[in-house]
C-alpha cells in the first residue's frame, strides 16, 4: 500500500488529482510490489502501463496491489494490477503494469 496526499501541486484544472499523478502512483505501487518479491540477482523494468480512470480523485488516496513471489531469475513478463482508492474506499483508478524481470547484470 502506498498513500498520496491531495495537494494543490498535484491537482488539475478540474480541481481533482491529475491523471499523471495517478499513473505515477500506480507505477510506484506496482513496482514496489514486484521488486519486493524478486529473488537476489534479479531486476525489473517497466515495459507497459495501462490505467483506467474511474472517477475524479480527491482527498487522501491509497494505492494497493500485490504480486506473486518467484524464486526464478528467468527473463519473463509479469502483469501486475493495482487499484487506487479514495478515503471512502471507492476505486478511482485501476492500473495494469507489465514488468519485464530477469537476471541482473553480471
Amino acid at each position: 500500500k502506498v498513500q498520496m496526499k491531495d495537494k494543490k501541486k498535484v491537482r488539475n484544472h478540474l480541481n481533482s488529482i491529475h491523471a499523471v499523478a495517478l499513473v505515477n502512483l500506480a507505477e510506484v505501487t506496482t513496482g514496489l510490489a514486484m521488486t519486493s518479491g524478486l529473488p537476489e540477482g534479479a531486476r525489473g523494468i517497466l515495459k507497459g502501463l495501462n490505467i483506467e480512470y474511474i472517477k475524479k480523485a480527491r482527498g487522501l488516496l491509497v494505492a494497493e496491489c500485490s504480486a506473486e513471489v518467484s524464486e526464478s531469475t528467468e527473463r519473463r513478463e509479469l502483469e501486475i494490477q493495482g487499484d487506487i482508492m479514495d478515503q471512502s474506499g471507492d476505486v478511482v483508478a485501476r492500473a495494469t503494469a507489465i514488468w519485464l524481470v530477469g537476471p541482473g547484470k553480471r
